[in-house]
């Protein structure tokens, strides 16, 4: 019977394992060589909800694939509320690569490039 149990936690532990080597060699497969900084641009506006978390997620997932040097994420503003936008401010002083952006400012910051 422990004999048994034993086995079976065994080939649970070299499923899981080989999952997850399967997966790390598919990312390495997918990412390229050279990284290019990249922006992220998450719209928000009165009806979004949770813009800070949706934020801090897309910041945390990039950490977790070590994108956090190469990559930004932009919450463009199309008029939340004081209160979103307070807390918004917050994570973005505490998180590093996180920026609050008016829309008006993207337009002028993209016109003289595109």
């Amino acid at each position: 019977m422990l004999d048994s149990i034993i086995w079976s936690v065994f080939v649970v532990l070299i499923l899981f394992g080989t999952v997850a080597f399967c997966y790390m060699i598919m990312l390495k497969l997918l990412v390229p060589k050279q990284k290019e900084d990249y922006y992220v641009i998450i719209p928000c506006d009165k009806s979004s909800s949770q813009i800070r978390r949706k934020a801090y997620g897309m910041r945390m997932r990039l950490n977790i694939f070590g994108e956090d040097v190469h990559s930004k994420i932009v919450v463009l503003d199309y008029g939340i509320d004081e209160n979103e936008k307070e807390h918004l401010l917050e994570i973005c002083k505490d998180c590093n690569g996180i920026y609050y952006v008016k829309n008006d400012y993207l337009k002028e910051y993209f016109d003289g490039r595109i």
